[in-house]
């Protein structure tokens, strides 16, 4: 589907494509692939180990990009107009006494996120219909089409009307009008809500190569390989400036305006955007688009860092081919062999390791419920975190200064249905590293990697025989259980 070039050859120095890729891993970002492409041609596409060109990953709101041209293939389609009040699209699911403000709210006020207010929480709500939630519950504050407030819960009522509407899951009916057509997206997923609807604006797993040809897809709007698969006004509205986001006075890189659930850049560019990190950047002017997956939830200005870098350093410089050179191509080979997932920087030993390595602490009341715990080292660089917390007694292996891969020892978490916890003994997938800070702090880093994305942190002050330890947590409604501070002494 997509053919390779040097970065030469797509009109950029490889040094250039080597200067990011070092200043992602200098700013200690959890990247897991970066894609850069002109035309239909790669010219530079790397992944952290464990991640690959094949892995589904979890893109988060980016699904919210993909649920807005299905909604413009339902308007050609003739199945909807945008002006359409949307309550008006589900009398099985919505009361007819919802507030007279919530009635007047568009599909097309939903799509700019212009809409009238905000909803409650759905994770933890006792009803399991988003759509229906969304309609009853919302807290309306003022008329649609006026403010552009970010309305994730919105994005879902849309993603529900695509499946209503089409009869079909949100999945199947952009393989049927377009995926099928454009020989991508095969091994994608999308989960579930609590009520078996599409998770539409936050779970789309798939490859970076995926969401790279959904950009090429937009960007060509609406053709494919000379094929005209969806008509081109909706995708030049959708990619415009409709919505003035700009709402705290600071100039961001996706300050820039809003269109259908898409976001615009400097340069008239445009992106789909994903918590996270979940990036894809499409510039028509200089036919670039990139893709970018990674967790950096928790990193406030890793958004910024990587978007300004990928202009400052990449698009501004692009331009016409240029001689190929085997020594910016070698030093680029350099910087991107055995790229990893970041792990836990300092030292990787301390003297102090003696005195506590197997030392039980126990613990003092705290949030997390740990009652008891002992670090363990053996010596070669990796260890082991034992803890008791209100689930038993853990076991998380951790490596110094480098991750060691395993099953994050919590049961309960959210699986094939956002919002609903598995029983038994499922566990996702995590890298756990840790390094000395000082020579009686140790910092634990763990990274979830799974279908869900997640992080949380854990330094271990130790003064006497006493352990201060202190978990912050990033994640979506999980990892609860590491958030906050605890204090103990030896048994």
């Amino acid at each position: 589907m997509f053919s390779k070039i040097t970065p030469e050859q797509a009109g950029i120095s490889s040094r250039k494509i080597a200067a990011f890729i070092r200043l992602l891993e200098k700013c200690d970002f959890n990247t897991h692939g970066v894609l850069l492409m002109r035309g239909n041609q790669i010219f530079a596409e790397y992944y952290w180990a464990p991640f690959t060109k094949d892995t589904c990953h979890r893109m988060y709101s980016q699904t919210k990009s993909l649920v807005s041209i299905a909604i413009g293939l339902l308007e050609e389609e003739g199945k909807l107009r945008l002006d359409d009040y949307a309550y008006t699209y589900f009398p099985d699911r919505v009361k007819t006494d919802i507030p007279e403000t919530l009635k007047k709210q568009t599909i097309r006020d939903m799509l700019k996120m212009e809409t009238c207010g905000e909803t409650e929480g759905w994770f933890t709500s006792d009803e399991p219909d988003r759509t229906k939630l969304y309609f009853e519950r919302t807290r309306v504050t003022h008329p649609s089409g006026t403010i552009w407030s970010y309305d994730s819960a919105g994005s879902q009522v849309l993603a529900s009307l695509v499946e209503k509407l089409s009869g079909k899951s949100l999945l199947d009916y952009l393989r049927e009008k377009l995926f099928s057509k454009m020989g991508t997206f095969q091994t994608a997923a999308i989960l579930k809500t609590k009520n078996e609807d599409s998770w539409g604006d936050s779970a789309m797993l798939c490859t970076l190569r995926d969401m790279a040809s959904f950009g090429r897809f937009v960007m060509n709007y609406g053709t494919w390989n000379g094929e005209r698969l969806m008509n081109e006004k909706y995708l030049r509205e959708a990619t415009s400036c409709l919505a003035a986001n700009n709402i705290s006075g600071f100039n961001g890189v996706f300050s820039h305006g809003y269109g259908y659930q898409i976001w615009k850049t400097e340069q008239d560019g445009f992106a789909f955007v994903g918590m996270g990190n979940q990036l894809t950047v499409c510039l028509p002017k200089k036919d670039l688009i990139f893709a970018y997956i990674a967790d950096n939830q928790g990193y406030e200005a890793s958004e910024e860092v990587i978007i300004n870098a990928l202009f400052d350093l990449i698009a501004n410089d692009l331009g016409d081919a240029l001689p190929e050179d085997q020594a910016a191509e070698a030093e680029l080979n350099e910087t991107a062999t055995e790229l990893k997932l970041q792990a836990a920087r300092g030292r990787q030993s301390s003297v102090f390791e003696t005195e506590i390595s197997g030392q039980k602490y126990v613990c003092d009341d705290n949030p997390m419920e740990i009652t008891e715990f002992s670090l363990t080292f053996d010596g070669n660089g990796e260890g082991v975190f034992q803890y008791t917390n209100a689930q038993g007694k853990k076991k998380l292996p951790f490596g110094m200064g480098k991750n060691v891969f395993g099953k994050f020892p919590q049961f309960g978490y959210s699986n094939e249905h956002g919002g609903l916890s598995v029983g038994g003994d499922f566990m996702y997938d995590c890298a756990a590293s840790a390094a000395w800070q000082e020579e009686r702090k140790l910092i634990l880093r763990v990274q979830i990697i799974d279908r869900y994305l997640g992080n949380f942190a854990a330094v271990f002050s130790f003064k006497e025989d006493a352990v201060v330890v202190s978990m912050t947590k990033t994640a979506e409604n999980f990892l609860s259980e590491y958030d906050g501070m605890l204090t103990g002494k030896k048994a």
